[in-house]
């Protein structure tokens, strides 16, 4: 006999649930659930798989930094702050680093932390070298810079936490500076870990959905991301028929039902960076119960679009298999900066504009 999961109006968010306990039954057979032939061609998912991170940072900030080291003869660690937002065309992220902190040593933690982080901004520790020329090995991240960056990754992929593009990357800095007679260089060292996870995603033809509220809510002119003004995404399962039904992430009976993919909402393309995250998270989640796969070791990926009217649906392998472990990945990135000593007035001052911004590339090793 096989299992009744009753979906009750009082587990569910009350904007899209209904009142009555509604009997529910996975389909008795778990083969063949969706059809798995192609109608396009295949695209991998990966944070870098289309272009490489690109870091802006401004000058501003650079010798605000430096100017501090240069005053602080311990020379302490100290932080570079900005924000990490995907691109326009969704092929990958920028990393703009606008702001400098000096950091401060908090009783009872091992390290300094940062004195006036906000909620959402992109952290990154940072050594900075004023005297004189050092070695061109620079060693940004040690041992245990590794460890607690490969521990912070798996822990926000495995947990409930909000997921955030932001805490799939975890970046470091080393600056050296160069003083001659009237000009300075900055040789600027960057390493950054991320997760190696890669997926595969194939259109495939439409799959029926059960008309919910909240189906009917991501189908509409005025959904639940536009009016909140982010992408949302979610879970999905399916019902004795073989439809579809869609269930917020924060729904309890994400953790109970056996899922067969996820969907997502607010997103152009389905090799948005965002929409790689949500895999990830949806793989190696260590509260979701039960994962049902294809044959072919695939779950399902339903689209939002904003561009498209109807949803679009995807078959996703993840291209390690269906249990894959965590792949982390080493991104660098090595700059100059040739830049006169006295700089213009708009570039030196705490309280002028941000002067010029440099961009790199982060590449993959």
């Amino acid at each position: 006999m096989e299992p009744t999961y009753p979906l009750t109006g009082t587990q569910m968010n009350t904007r899209f649930s209904s009142s009555r306990m509604v009997p529910f039954y996975f389909p008795p057979s778990k083969c063949a659930l969706w059809n798995p032939v192609p109608i396009g061609d295949y695209i991998y998912l990966h944070l870098n798989y289309h272009r490489n991170p690109k870091l802006v940072v401004t000058e501003k900030t650079i010798r605000l930094a430096c100017r501090h080291a240069k005053q602080n003869k311990e020379n302490l660690p100290c932080f570079l702050l900005g924000s990490l937002t995907v691109d326009e065309d969704e092929e990958s992220v920028t990393l703009t680093i606008d702001r400098f902190d000096p950091g401060r040593e908090v009783p009872e933690c091992l390290e300094r932390t940062p004195t006036a982080s906000l909620p959402g901004d992109f952290v990154i520790p940072c050594k900075i070298h004023t005297q004189g020329l050092c070695s061109r090995e620079i060693i940004v991240h040690n041992a245990d810079d590794f460890n607690s960056a490969f521990k912070a990754l798996q822990h926000h992929v495995c947990s409930k936490d909000s997921l955030d593009c932001g805490k799939l990357l975890s970046l470091r800095a080393h600056i050296t500076s160069r003083e001659s007679l009237d000009t300075v260089d900055f040789d600027l060292d960057w390493t950054a870990v991320t997760l190696a996870n890669t997926f595969k995603c194939t259109p495939v033809k439409p799959i029926p959905i059960i008309p919910t509220a909240l189906a009917r809510n991501l189908s509409s002119n005025l959904n639940i991301s536009q009016v909140q003004g982010t992408y949302k995404y979610g879970y999905l399962t399916m019902d004795e028929t073989r439809k579809l039904l869609l269930l917020l992430e924060s729904d309890p009976k994400v953790y109970c039902l056996p899922l067969v993919g996820i969907w997502l909402s607010g997103i152009i393309h389905i090799y948005s960076p965002q929409v790689w995250a949500c895999c990830l998270r949806y793989v190696f989640s260590s509260s979701i119960q039960e994962r049902v796969f294809s044959e072919s070791g695939s779950f399902i990926i339903v689209l939002y679009s904003v561009t498209h009217k109807d949803p679009e649906f995807y078959e996703c392998l993840p291209c390690d298999g269906r249990s894959p472990d965590l792949r982390f990945q080493l991104l660098t990135s090595k700059e100059t900066l040739h830049l006169f000593k006295n700089p213009p007035a708009n570039a030196g001052d705490m309280g002028s504009s941000p002067g010029p911004r440099r961009s790199h590339m982060l590449r993959s090793n």
